[in-house]
């Protein structure tokens, strides 16, 4: 009896095989969500059995697809089938403030009517906040689903650009309302792209339609520019802006590890914010990172000097947020139109398919031109 009991806990925990232990949570609470108006995907309904065989791949199934962080969930919201995220947050109080530092009041600050709609906020909508009864430590909030921003890959300078002037204008708007992100790396930075979907896509499978049937037909950034956005507040901190901001020990952001983490030593929170700020551009644009086998980009090398500035190991010497952005757009407005719609490609790409996807891109550019379509894309509306 007991090793049967052994077998189906390793069963609940292989990938694709049946539930993991941690989505039973949701499963138990999937009528609640229903009733709040929330649908989960078949997988998390209840009596729920694979639709593919044991010797079977899950992962060519829909509802093959687990959880990978088992906080969140995706879920489609009944009254207009918006894809939306669902999470779990502590609101448990510690000397008469959140354990999380803010989660949840963070993402309703900047919700509300006089943040929402300006826009150099990018911080991530909170449509509402469910209490799940019989549990009083913990919250859900529903936000709207977005993508990662890298995917689809940036296809010309410009459109890498736009994406890092909106994290630059967030940043930049949060600390002016005197909050630290403190944790703003490429993980908590993310992309609305219904737009740039028009028929959906899967939320585990992005290159999937949502129902899994055919490949997502998707509009490049150019022609239809996205929005980015920041997310993840559980180490923001908001401060009096009547009081001093006092000095906070950094923290480990995606594997980057500040020179005041390393060297244990206090400082302003919003120094913090632009050494991490400055390393994703670094990482994501210029260097590449071996670890998350990630390539850098050809084209962005104008932004190196910017960069080192902001990652100086001196939290003191790193420029504020207000005179970094005005020194962004000059650079931006340095750049030739050519420049801008040049091809972002990576600095590993296989060299035979250079001529080709040059080529290739020529013939688009030309057909973004006579579009109309300018160098660097936004204008996207705020959700």
């Amino acid at each position: 009896m007991m090793t049967a009991q052994v077998d189906v806990i390793k069963r609940r925990d292989m990938p694709g095989q049946g539930l993991l232990r941690a989505e039973h949570w949701w499963v138990d609470r999937f009528e609640f969500l229903k009733e709040k108006g929330y649908l989960l995907r078949p997988r998390y309904r209840p009596g729920w059995s694979p639709s593919y065989k044991r010797l079977q791949d899950p992962f060519t199934f829909e509802d093959g697809h687990y959880l990978l962080n088992h906080r969140v969930i995706d879920a489609l919201r009944i009254s207009d089938s918006s894809m939306v995220a669902i999470k779990r947050v502590d609101n448990t109080t510690v000397e008469g403030r959140t354990a999380t530092c803010g989660e949840e009041d963070i993402c309703a600050l900047f919700s509300t009517s006089e943040h929402a709609s300006r826009p150099f906020n990018h911080c991530i909508p909170l449509l509402e906040v469910l209490h799940v009864p019989g549990i009083e430590d913990e919250d859900l909030l529903v936000m709207p689903w977005m993508r990662e921003p890298e995917d689809p890959h940036f296809r010309t300078v410009g459109e890498g650009l736009q994406f890092i002037k909106e994290m630059l204008e967030g940043i930049q708007y949060m600390h002016q309302n005197n909050v630290a992100h403190r944790d703003c790396s490429m993980n908590n930075m993310v992309m609305d792209a219904k737009k740039m979907y028009p028929d959906g896509y899967h939320p585990k499978k992005p290159s999937r339609t949502y129902d899994y049937k055919k490949r997502a037909r998707h509009f490049s950034r150019t022609l239809v520019p996205p929005r980015y956005y920041l997310i993840d507040f559980g180490f923001s901190q908001r401060y009096e802006s009547s009081q001093a901001r006092p000095p906070e020990y950094a923290i480990r952001s995606r594997g980057t590890e500040p020179p005041e983490y390393k060297a244990e030593t206090p400082c302003d929170p919003f120094a913090t914010d632009v050494f991490l700020l400055g390393n994703m551009i670094r990482v994501q644009f210029l260097d590449g990172d071996p670890e998350f086998e990630h390539s850098a980009l050809h084209g962005f090398e104008s932004l190196r000097p910017f960069v080192n500035d902001m990652i100086q190991d001196d939290p003191e010497k790193r420029p504020r947020m207000a005179e970094i952005l005005p020194r962004f757009s000059n650079i931006v407005q340095s750049l030739s139109q050519w420049r801008l719609r040049s091809r972002a490609a990576k600095k590993d790409e296989f060299f035979f398919m250079k001529p080709f996807r040059g080529l290739d891109h020529l013939f688009w550019t030309c057909t973004m031109i006579a579009r109309g379509r300018p160098a660097i894309p936004s204008g996207a509306s705020v959700i």
